[in-house]
């Protein structure tokens, strides 16, 4: 079943949000977490993903009218950092004529990944595909590339996620996996895009829904969220929440909740910054989604 029709009808049936679940408590992160940029980057629509230059200075992220999940329409904005504070974010030279969503910066600064639905090879396309721009000389960035045999014509590929090797992540709804949606990973080809995406597998991976990977700048944990589901079929609580594995020499380590998230929000869209001090998140209540952030040393990821 498409994300948007289970999404949906997950949350009219819980009427979420606005009966947060009253199970026990996890354990308070160690610092409060803090509401990034309100009335500039996070305001009164949807945002999503958030990701920085390697200079920390410019930020791209994504914002909708209403949920993407919803509507499948979404903007990439662009907003740079000055002495006084960001700037009015404006559409990305890449975005703003088909719905653009999850844009990812790689650790070099040379390429930019993200989600879209829009035509590949002039054919109209209406799933969610994995694209990619690269930076000019000029400093600006190029036209979409379409990433081929990393998508699929039947399924979503979202939330792209790029390793220093330039390995890729990525979040699907595409038949094979073990739930609904599943976190797959890429190879490079060695021409500019990578070969056909493979599960990543438990433990990571479950009968539960898994998305929104995003590696820590190190590359040596890998956080994601989860939503998990009663034998019923409606969202259980506390429902979506972050998770972080260690990678290991074989793949991933068993997945902990990590301390940030709670029983009384939906938990989205990790990211970092590019120096890796920050950890940045969606945080869903009952007056929509926003970004927060807290420092990566207070312990937030364990």
């Amino acid at each position: 079943m498409r994300i948007a029709t289970l999404a949906v009808a997950a949350l009219a049936a819980l009427a979420p949000l606005a009966m947060p679940w009253t199970g026990e408590a996890q354990e308070d992160c160690p610092v409060e977490p803090e509401l990034f940029a309100p009335g500039v980057i996070s305001g009164p629509k949807e945002e999503y993903r958030i990701t920085f230059t390697p200079d920390g200075r410019t930020a791209y992220f994504a914002r909708a009218d209403v949920s993407f999940l919803e509507s499948r329409e979404a903007t990439i904005l662009v907003t740079r950092k000055t002495r006084n504070g960001w700037t009015e974010p404006e559409p990305a030279s890449f975005s703003g004529t088909y719905p653009d969503i999850d844009p990812v910066i790689t650790p070099d600064g040379k390429h930019l990944y993200f989600s879209s639905i829009r035509p590949v090879d002039g054919e109209p396309r209406t799933d969610v595909d994995v694209w990619v721009v690269d930076l000019r000389r000029d400093g600006t960035w190029g036209e979409p590339r379409h990433l081929g045999a990393v998508n699929r014509p039947d399924s979503d590929e979202l939330y792209p996620t790029v390793a220093r090797d330039g390995r890729l992540y990525v979040g699907s709804d595409r038949a094979g996996g073990l739930g609904g949606w599943d976190i797959w990973t890429a190879v490079p080809d060695g021409r500019g895009g990578h070969r056909e995406a493979t599960n990543v597998g438990a433990p990571v991976n479950s009968a539960d829904w898994e998305f929104n990977p995003a590696l820590t700048p190190s590359g040596r944990k890998l956080v994601f969220s989860r939503l998990g589901f009663t034998p019923d079929g409606g969202v259980e609580p506390p429902w979506s929440d972050l998770y972080a594995a260690r990678r290991t020499s074989t793949g991933f380590a068993q997945p902990d909740k990590v301390a940030i998230s709670t029983e009384d929000y939906w938990e989205f869209h990790a990211s970092f910054s590019a120096d890796g001090e920050w950890l940045y998140w969606i945080r869903v209540d009952d007056n929509g989604g926003d970004f927060y952030r807290v420092p990566t040393w207070s312990d937030a990821l364990s």
